[in-house]
């Protein structure tokens, strides 16, 4: 595993800390040798710390973040998601060439998200903003919303069954890519019950 990249804003790494995460980071080499690029970002901000370690590995990006009272527990809870996360999309890749061997096309399901008269995809997840039954009560909420964190990124092209992977790697419940086969911007996201669902653009 490549020297493991750390910042830090409004705290500080002493070299008992920085031992720490070189041990904990060698566990996660032996699950994961062949990482590119690793990145630890810690923080502080009214008394709780916040912990972000970020693995790339062949254009795939694996992600944990958590926050706690202290700055060690922190930088523990986000590394050992980020392992739980590394676990599961191992058992993922595992099934998928099981699948793709025995034949068995048995993956989540992909639901291609349609309008209808009613304002609902075909799945009955809404499409619109709203994510409430009580458009009364969804409102007053939406005036208290507002947006507290920016992120850009690069769309990657790669197939739904791989957007659905880099979005468990990140721990998200949603993943924006761009689809290899059409060159559209397209979202994958966790259907509650099981599998995951595509929505695509489609034109007016």
């Amino acid at each position: 595993m490549a020297k493991v990249n750390v910042q830090a804003r409004g705290c500080e790494i002493n070299d008992d800390l920085q031992a720490h995460i070189e041990e904990k980071m060698d566990h996660v080499e032996r699950l994961w040798p062949r990482s590119d690029e690793a990145q630890l970002r810690v923080s502080q901000e009214r008394g709780r710390f916040a912990a972000e370690i970020t693995l790339v590995t062949g254009g795939m990006v694996t992600r944990g973040e958590e926050r706690a009272a202290d700055l060690r527990q922190a930088i523990d809870n986000a590394i050992e998601k980020l392992e739980s996360q590394l676990r599961r999309y191992k058992e993922k890749v595992v099934a998928r060439a099981r699948r793709h061997d025995n034949r068995d096309d048995v993956t989540g399901e992909i639901i291609h998200a349609k309008m209808g008269a009613s304002g609902l995809a075909s799945d009955g997840i809404s499409t619109s903003a709203a994510s409430t039954n009580n458009g009364a009560a969804h409102a007053e909420e939406a005036h208290a919303e507002q947006v507290v964190r920016v992120k850009k990124f690069a769309l990657k092209p790669m197939s739904a069954e791989e957007a659905s992977l880099q979005m468990g790697l990140l721990g998200h419940n949603f993943f924006v890519f761009r689809d290899a086969e059409n060159d559209q911007v397209s979202v994958v996201y966790r259907r509650r019950d099981g599998g995951y669902g595509l929505i695509e653009p489609v034109a007016d």
